[in-house]
């Protein structure tokens, strides 16, 4: 039985951005996620897609559910693809690449039994690990919301993070704020390391509040130093920063994208709307799974 002596309240989107602290929560989730991509590059700049991030989550979501219920489908492209039906998130020839990518990097791994179905796939423990890292992440950043004791209730029942996870995707993943993000958002997220890249961009600003111009100044960005440090080219880099120039989300003192970077009040704002989807979606999936196990 879990003690809910520790929970915390659940937030829609709006209530968390209300919250004095939420900005800097944002900040700390975003350092400790830089952190993850430092330890697993590869892995990581991979799924920082969104799209690769909606299949791994509802990949291991299955995993769980399977884990609990033995008789629930396993994970197959097709069962993948049916639980992301109606979101475009990705066709079956992107489902069955993403399967084979994670075969590759070893987040996935052929079944240890023959009675599988074909087609069939296993999340392997070191997905269940970087799940529960990811997750604590965020528990951890609506704890500095709001002072809540989730991360160590969290920590103090493993399990839950079988229950946990797939309330959580199944909330997140099928949400079109989430998935289908603003223009500014999703000129990064919508690319290999995007989403490292953007968090990075928030964490670099020099203050909480924006200037007259209604920007936040962030000091040189090096396309070079991005490339380096999330593994893709340089082109790859202006690709996205030219997509984000473009509609307003940052800009540069100077043309030609020299001196300092600065990032749109627009883009910040986008960027806190669409995180709050995010850990709105967590808080209520945390207290349910509680609550059941209570």
């Amino acid at each position: 039985m879990i003690q809910t002596a520790d929970t915390a309240p659940s937030y829609d989107a709006a209530q968390l951005i209300a919250r004095p602290m939420f900005w800097e929560a944002l900040k700390g989730e975003a350092s400790d996620l830089l952190k993850v991509h430092a330890v697993a590059p590869e892995v990581v700049h991979y799924l920082a897609d969104i799209r690769h991030w909606i299949l791994i989550h509802m990949a291991i979501a299955l995993h769980f559910e399977r884990k609990i219920d033995p008789a629930a489908p396993p994970l197959t492209p097709k069962k993948l693809l049916t639980e992301l039906a109606g979101t475009g998130i990705a066709s079956r020839n992107t489902v069955q690449s993403f399967l084979r990518e994670l075969l590759r990097i070893k987040l996935t791994e052929p079944p240890k039994t023959g009675t599988l179905r074909q087609h069939a796939t296993e999340v392997s423990a070191k997905s269940e690990k970087l799940m529960f890292v990811y997750i604590d992440i965020h528990l951890r950043a609506l704890d500095m919301v709001d002072g809540g004791g989730r991360s160590a209730l969290f920590n103090r029942n493993p399990t839950l993070l079988h229950k946990l996870q797939p309330a959580f995707a199944r909330k997140i993943c099928l949400n079109p704020a989430w998935y289908n993000p603003p223009a500014m958002v999703n000129c990064f997220t919508n690319s290999v390391s995007g989403s490292s890249i953007l968090h990075e961009m928030v964490l670099s600003t020099q203050s909480n509040e924006p200037d007259g111009d209604g920007r936040f100044w962030l000091g040189t960005v090096s396309t070079a130093g991005l490339a380096a440090r999330y593994h893709v080219s340089g082109a790859h880099i202006s690709r996205i920063l030219i997509k984000a120039q473009q509609v307003g989300g940052i800009g540069w003192e100077n043309e030609r994208r020299r001196g300092a970077c600065w990032l749109s009040t627009t883009l910040r704002d986008a960027y806190l709307l669409w995180q709050a989807e995010k850990l709105a979606a967590l808080s209520s999936a945390f207290n349910r799974c509680v609550s059941a196990t209570a």
